[in-house]
């Protein structure tokens, strides 16, 4: 994305480096958005679970969960900033509670509609503003954002966070997703600039 719409930083702010600020975070993501399907949606947890086996949680089921509101930066590997996104849903660490990992697992991969995949940590799930979101700003996503739920991790980059995600399978080492397999990096902590696989 080109700086043309970049804004100044207020001083008393600060971006990650290699960022600048935009106004407003453009619409993106990989591929067709998906048709609404309540009626099929489920989240699925799965891999190296506690208990051995997938759990599946239906939407009210998920929506019945720790509430949660966020305030926080949106940063895209794309090298664009927003401040002060306002998202509420549910608390991620809720879901893991609810779903916990074999004793020793670190690593997640966090899987969303068409195939898409992030490789993230345990511990980024557990983060008190890891959200999975319902809501921006007070108003219900779009689909073109994310409805019914997406993942917001406000320290990594954003692809870390799928839109319409759909669930996660607990790895016993990191697995790469999809931008990780074209070579982002594993963790991806924007104010580290972990941007790339050749930094790991």
């Amino acid at each position: 994305m080109s700086t043309a719409g970049a804004i100044e930083v207020p001083p008393e702010r600060s971006v990650p480096p290699g960022q600048h600020l935009v106004a407003e975070a453009p619409v993106m993501h990989y591929g067709p958005v998906p048709r609404p399907r309540p009626d099929r949606w489920d989240f699925t947890v799965g891999g190296l679970t506690r208990h051995g086996g997938e759990q599946r949680f239906a939407l009210d089921e998920v929506l019945a969960m720790t509430p949660v509101e966020v305030l926080g930066d949106l940063h895209c590997s794309a090298r664009w900033s927003t401040l002060d996104e306002r998202w509420s849903g549910v608390a991620a660490r809720a879901l893991v509670e609810a779903a916990p990992p074999a004793d020793g697992v670190e690593d997640v991969l966090v899987f969303a509609e068409y195939g898409y995949s992030a490789t993230i940590r345990v511990d980024d799930l557990m983060s008190a503003r890891a959200v999975l979101a319902t809501h921006h700003d007070g108003v219900p996503l779009t689909q073109e954002r994310g409805a019914p739920l997406r993942l917001v991790i406000p320290h990594l980059y954003s692809w870390k966070g799928p839109k319409w995600v759909r669930g996660w399978n607990y790895t016993a080492a990191p697995e790469r997703g999809f931008w990780e397999q074209r070579g982002y990096h594993l963790r991806g902590d924007a104010w580290r600039e972990e941007r790339y696989s050749y930094q790991e």
